[in-house]
């Protein structure tokens, strides 16, 4: 997986815990860093003696020929922390070309609705999509419900409002907040203290009824047939989302989703067993046009294995829900602890995702070169 050095031009605060990095893309790179609206970035970077990585979508559009990711701070969580609090404007980090599926073609003589439904960080590819389709795709609608924890945790909320203004009548949000701001409104005798809200927009989370008035309440300027939904945020919020569209007859080929799913394992972090254990599995690799064979002990996954030998292996997320990993089952059987990043359609083809993928079989063969 081959990474390039890009030099951080600007970092914009959009909240407290949530920065905006944009990237200097020099001359030779810019075909390999040409991008759609809706994919990642995969970052490298030496976090005290150990290399992570993560992937992080864009929010620039490609149409403002700028590359720019969007990067929440997460409790735990390594590389948002290096980010959100230690990287400045002229570092440098390690970027690997763009790579995703979360996208769609835009064509300046189609007319259709877009509904877009985001929670949290969610919002970065969605920004990226709802930029380009506005402006290449003049004719079509888009509608976006968007969930924040409260008023100060709305990320791009002074851009969608303007937005939403510039746009009028070709592109509406809604906010929904799950803990809006309280301000102290009296007490009763000093012992009992009121509290009140100025928010008057929806509150709560996203449940598949909250989708199901919005469907209602912003019914598609098209037919049924050309409209697309594009969803992302937390696996819950997605799966609801999903489900709530699918039950009211949405094509499932009409609906995209795009899982935010943080890492909990660090790859090639397993406790040794020795060759040959109960449990291991012999593991064959097509890598590079090379072949590997290895072992696979029980509990490990063939991503972990492949990463403490220091293979140069394609990963990114660590979580299932990218496809960097990807890989394709060419003899015996895997198990997935999660897979958000493949269809069944996919996975019945033996495509598998390396990261969340144990042998299920005494001898597993794979290939990345596909």
């Amino acid at each position: 997986m081959q990474f390039y050095p890009l030099t951080v031009t600007r970092i914009h605060l959009e909240t407290a815990d949530t920065r905006t990095i944009e990237f200097h893309v020099p001359e030779e790179l810019s075909d390999l860093f040409a991008y759609q609206a809706g994919q990642y970035v995969t970052l490298r970077h030496t976090l005290g003696d150990q290399e992570v990585r993560r992937s992080y979508s864009m929010s620039s559009s490609p149409l403002e020929k700028r590359l720019a990711i969007t990067a929440k701070k997460v409790r735990g969580g390594r590389m948002s922390t290096y980010l959100c609090d230690v990287l400045r404007e002229g570092d440098t980090l390690q970027v690997a070309p763009p790579e995703g599926r979360f996208v769609t073609s835009f064509d300046a003589e189609r007319r259709r609705t877009l509904y877009l439904f985001g929670a949290g960080s969610g919002i970065t590819p969605l920004m990226s999509i709802l930029k380009t389709a506005l402006e290449a795709e003049p004719m079509s609608t888009i509608f976006l419900l968007y969930g924040s924890r409260d008023e100060d945790n709305i990320i791009f909320r002074d851009e969608l409002h303007a937005l939403a203004q510039r746009y009028a009548g070709q592109f509406n949000v809604e906010h929904i907040l799950s803990r809006p701001k309280k301000t102290e409104a009296g007490s009763f005798l000093g012992l009992f203290k009121r509290y009140t809200s100025h928010w008057n927009g929806r509150t709560g989370r996203i449940t598949g009824q909250v989708v199901q008035q919005f469907l209602e309440e912003n019914p598609p300027h098209t037919p049924p047939k050309d409209c697309d939904y594009f969803i992302c945020g937390p696996g819950n919020m997605a799966d609801v989302v999903k489900a709530a569209l699918l039950a009211q007859g949405v094509e499932s080929k009409q609906i995209h989703t795009e899982y935010f799913v943080n890492a909990t394992h660090t790859p090639g972090e397993f406790t040794e067993t020795p060759s040959g254990a109960n449990g291991s599995a012999r593991l064959i690799v097509h890598l590079h046009r090379t072949r590997i064979e290895t072992v696979v002990p029980p509990k490990a996954t063939i991503l972990d294995v492949l990463v403490k030998e220091k293979h140069d292996v394609p990963y990114s997320c660590t979580a299932g829900a990218c496809s960097t990993c990807m890989a394709k089952v060419l003899q015996g059987k895997v198990r997935m602890d999660a897979c958000y990043a493949l269809d069944e359609e996919e996975i019945k083809a033996g495509y598998c995702l390396t990261c969340q993928a144990h042998p299920e079989s005494e001898v597993v063969e794979i290939t990345y070169d596909m």
